[in-house]
């Protein structure tokens, strides 16, 4: 996806350490991913993913963080089999009326209450998604949204649960605006 919001994942998940790559459909959208400093995959994420698998090996996760949620709930039904790593999405508004996106399944991403929409508007607001160390506290109000392992793997915050954190750890959080850390 290329919404501000997703691309300041992009950078602090860069900024945590990991290979970041991104994919987004409008010449805008990506030359923006381009000036945050990321590396944006050429060609057609779907027509890689269903007939060029060699594109896709050794992509280790797939983050679906378009503004299309029916593209999100598709590729999260067709990506798993290409890949070597997981696939999960973003999830729908809450009343989302899409012709796909609510009726599939697939793993999706963050706080039951962090829908693609919530985080627009949050972000729109003024908060920031930022790299802070497991030692730091997360205060009230903040959402975890993904811990990275000292050894550089990605344990996302899923509508089932936060993974436990350990000494050594980077939290990827969406923090309010004017917080302390790397922000994205």
């Amino acid at each position: 996806g290329g919404d501000p919001w997703a691309i300041g994942i992009g950078r602090a998940l860069q900024d945590a350490g990991l290979d970041v790559l991104m994919w987004a459909g409008l010449t805008e959208q990506r030359e923006a991913i381009r000036r945050a400093g990321l590396t944006v995959a050429p060609g057609e994420l779907l027509a890689a993913a269903t007939g060029r698998r060699a594109q896709l090996e050794g992509i280790s996760e797939v983050l679906l963080l378009t503004a299309e949620d029916d593209f999100n709930a598709l590729a999260s039904v067709v990506l798993p089999g290409q890949l070597d790593g997981r696939v999960y999405r973003v999830a729908a508004p809450q009343h989302s009326h899409g012709v796909v996106a609510p009726y599939t399944g697939g793993e999706l991403l963050f706080d039951a209450a962090l829908t693609r929409s919530a985080l627009t508007s949050r972000y729109d607001q003024g908060a920031r998604i930022q790299t802070v160390t497991a030692e730091q506290s997360v205060p009230d109000g903040e959402f975890v949204l993904f811990v990275v392992r000292r050894d550089r793997r990605l344990d996302p915050v899923t509508t089932h649960g936060r993974p436990p954190v350990e000494d050594g750890d980077s939290l990827v959080i969406l923090g309010g605006p004017g917080e302390s850390g790397s922000s994205g």
